[in-house]
């Protein structure tokens, strides 16, 4: 697998550094934490072999994972800046099926601020007049991923609600959300439950179907969505 950032490419933890994370990026690079610990994991970690044995397991398929684009930007709708991967993987399975993996990376960073408060925040800039696309952009995806919104909705996680839209926007006949945990020396305990929690009560609420282990499967727009959450020991 081959691993590119905007046509460049990258080979080693240093370069994943010096190429992607510059100017206002690099206050995300440190040891411990989630960008650190995904660059490590795929460069010295051999991850790509261990994302593909995950995959092949969870689709009972062999995997050929051909390019790898840190921080990789997927357009979902028309409002601006897309879904921005950690790392957004392309391959083929052996019947000749195209496979799209978004994958967020985490130590114990949580899955952003609530629905509620982004956006309250985002509609009280509206309503001064600000330019901002976020109220509508929010309330789409908020129809996209559940089929009749409720008031306890918005207590879920933002990143959650647009990361399962820019996973199946990519161009692919399999779409595959992979959360890596890394228990790095940073990582806390109760926090990490806290996120595990959240994570599942959004899963929970889209009626995704348990297939695995914290591996679930829904549909929406006629396209299957898995979702992979799985924990990585330092």
């Amino acid at each position: 697998m081959r691993i590119e950032f905007k046509g460049i490419p990258v080979s080693t933890l240093d370069e994943w550094q010096n190429t992607i994370f510059i100017g206002q990026k690099a206050i995300h690079w440190k040891k411990g934490r989630s960008a650190h610990a995904l660059g490590y994991f795929i460069i010295n970690k051999n991850g790509e072999s261990f994302i593909k044995d995950l995959l092949v397991t969870t689709i009972n398929e062999e995997v050929l994972l051909e390019v790898a684009y840190p921080e990789y930007q997927v357009r979902f709708d028309e409002y601006g800046h897309g879904r921005e991967h950690d790392l957004g993987i392309y391959g083929e399975t052996q019947s000749g099926r195209t496979i799209f993996v978004g994958v967020e990376a985490k130590v114990d960073e949580t899955f952003g601020d609530t629905i509620q408060k982004r956006y309250l925040s985002e509609k009280a800039k509206e309503l001064n007049e600000e330019k901002t696309n976020a109220p509508k952009r929010i309330e789409e995806l908020l129809q996209f991923n559940f089929n009749q919104i409720s008031r306890s909705d918005f207590d879920l996680r933002y990143q959650l609600l647009h990361t399962t839209a820019g996973t199946l926007a990519a161009d692919a006949d399999i779409h595959v959300l992979l959360v890596l945990v890394f228990k790095t020396e940073d990582y806390d305990k109760i926090i990490g439950k806290a996120n595990y929690e959240d994570f599942l009560k959004f899963v929970e609420r889209t009626g995704a179907r348990k297939i695995g282990h914290n591996t679930y499967s829904f549909i929406r727009e006629r396209k299957s969505l898995t979702v992979i959450y799985k924990e990585i020991k330092n």
